[in-house]
């Protein structure tokens, strides 16, 4: 998943430079926002305590930007809604080492056939939508068919492995071949070759099961308001507007073994990222996302000893990387590539604008997920002085660009760290610069694959190495689409069989192998880090757990809240 984070967009560090500089410009009045209040002053650097007025039972949070779609079909991220009001096959939950398990979600049981093909689910008998009506294998047999046959569905690499998928895609038929129905609660799923990561990517967000009478009914209106969206998650959503969602339990959901629901109620307000910070501090929050923070305000007030008690942490599966494009010069030379992996001072980068709260990362899997091989680690050093003489050896590289692309509405971080790379790469004596596009022509451009390089960081939707390596590197296609343009056949057919090697020893030695390959060898990939996710309980908060994979949205299932 692109881990687009909206937070720390310009228009957060505007706000905070224009808050802070009208507080020392202004002389004390009414207080608040309105009048220039700088964050720190509404509601103190220390925690506020103020929950007494707060209904029991409800949980506050707030997000920077306005939800398009509950549709869970037609987003690619914004899965906070998805993750509460619907629910999966199967779900992940992590244990305290780190490492996750698998659990039962709607599948009560399931079965493979021998040959690794059929997997046939037993759905639970108590599992119903929020209007009363039960799920039904019919309801999955739809959502699954649904992915590939809505026109602006963005979720067909969710289900594009079930047998007969292509010529659902092509038009030729509406009948997915391999979903089967054999009865109310029982259903067969025949894959087209075997995929050991199959269950896991049934456990995302994108794999929910919706309700084939609701999204038939609502038709177009679907996702777009409470009235029209309905899942059999443990939450309901009661209102759906820009400024505000609101939820509710779902009367009809039965918590699966060792389950609560502490949160009644749950209303999220859409803030800008100042704003949330202020309101957090003042008591009007329960929860604060720290990526919706100004850097100096989240090491000024939260990590300090009054906040530290409050900060609960989870490291991202997640991998910051430069992608390179072996198709054009100079990138198209593997000893400039070599040397722009060599050049880049991933340190300081870490800990200048991430405040060092993270680890540097050598391949193409993050710490966290299965496949993550501590082998393939520690190799590659900032080595300046070999950077620039592989750029000599190479010869006419200093006259050619390297141009780094950069999204024009990107975060100002993100912004900064492309100028601390290009930075580094004019310091070993290549012709680097950070071009701005607009999103829509940055993307258009990458899926055509005429990016020379860019950044992003890209975050685990299931818990297999298949969801990193397969996405970048599992065809001639899938690699011009990231602007890699990686031409080795042999890898990247070695790459897509490896996702049906069933032994999981061998499935696994096999990934860190073409995870060598690729970067140590070929440099296509440029890695950089993975950083810790940071957020802060407010005082109604006795415990809360983050989503396993580090992003933004969770399950508000896993908040407890003081009574």
């Amino acid at each position: 998943m692109d881990m687009k984070k909206t937070a720390l967009h310009a228009r957060l560090l505007l706000l905070a430079l224009c808050l802070l500089v009208c507080a020392a410009g202004c002389a004390a009045g009414a207080g608040g926002a309105a009048n220039g209040e700088a964050p720190e002053q509404a509601g103190g650097a220390e925690p506020s305590g103020h929950a007494e007025a707060v209904e029991d039972g409800l949980l506050r949070i707030a997000m920077p930007d306005a939800v398009r779609t509950m549709d869970v079909h037609k987003m690619s991220d914004q899965y906070m809604i998805a993750l509460n009001i619907y629910e999966r096959l199967f779900e992940v939950q992590a244990n305290e080492d780190g490492s996750t398990r698998l659990v039962s979600g709607l599948a009560e049981d399931w079965s493979l056939s021998e040959d690794g093909l059929t997997y046939r689910f037993t759905l639970r008998p108590d599992a119903c939508f929020s209007d009363g009506t039960p799920v039904t294998a019919s309801d999955v047999a739809f959502s699954f068919t649904r992915m590939l046959t809505l026109p602006d569905s963005e979720q067909t690499d969710f289900a594009n492995m079930i047998r007969g998928a292509d010529a659902v895609l092509s038009g030729e038929t509406d009948t997915l071949e391999g979903v089967r129905v054999l009865d109310a609660r029982h259903l067969e799923v025949t894959i087209s070759e075997p995929y050991a990561g199959y269950l896991s990517l049934l456990a995302t967000p994108s794999c929910s099961v919706l309700s084939e009478k609701n999204v038939t009914e609502a038709g177009d209106a679907f996702g777009t308001s409470a009235e029209q969206t309905i899942g059999s998650g443990p939450y309901r959503v009661t209102e759906f507007s820009n400024s505000r969602i609101s939820l509710e339990r779902n009367p009809y959901y039965r918590c699966h073994d060792g389950e609560t629901l502490s949160a009644d109620r749950v209303e999220i307000r859409v803030l800008d990222p100042a704003l949330i910070d202020q309101s957090f501090r003042a008591g009007e929050l329960d929860i604060l996302d720290t990526d919706y923070v100004n850097p100096d305000i989240l090491e000024s007030v939260y990590q300090t000893d009054a906040w530290r008690d409050r900060l609960v942490s989870r490291v991202s599966v997640e991998i910051h990387y430069l992608m390179l494009n072996v198709a054009e010069p100079p990138l198209n030379d593997v000893r400039i590539r070599h040397a722009v992996q060599m050049a880049i001072d991933r340190q300081r980068i870490l800990d200048e604008l991430y405040g060092g709260a993270g680890e540097l990362l050598d391949g193409i899997f993050p710490r966290g997920l299965i496949g993550f091989c501590e082998d393939n680690q520690g190799w590659l050093q900032y080595d300046p002085e070999k950077a620039a003489r592989l750029v000599e050896e190479a010869g006419g590289a200093k006259s050619l660009a390297l141009e780094l692309a950069a999204d024009s509405q990107t975060s100002v971080r993100n912004l900064a760290l492309l100028e601390m790379i290009r930075q580094d790469l004019t310091a070993v004596g290549l012709n680097a610069s950070v071009v701005s596009y607009d999103g829509v022509t940055r993307t258009e451009l990458r899926k055509r694959g005429d990016l020379l390089a860019y950044h992003n960081a890209w975050g685990a939707d299931y818990n297999d190495p298949d969801n990193f390596i397969y996405t970048f590197f599992g065809s001639r296609e899938k690699t011009r689409y990231r602007s890699g343009n990686y031409a080795d056949e042999d890898v990247m057919a070695r790459v897509a069989r490896a996702r049906t090697i069933q032994d999981e020893t061998q499935r696994l030695a096999e990934y860190a192998e073409l995870e060598r390959l690729l970067v140590r060898r070929d440099a296509v990939w440029v890695p950089l880090f993975s950083t810790e996710h940071l957020f802060v309980r407010g005082e109604r908060v006795e415990r809360f757990s983050p989503f396993w994979a580090g992003w933004n949205s969770f399950y508000f299932k896993d908040v407890v809240l003081k009574r």
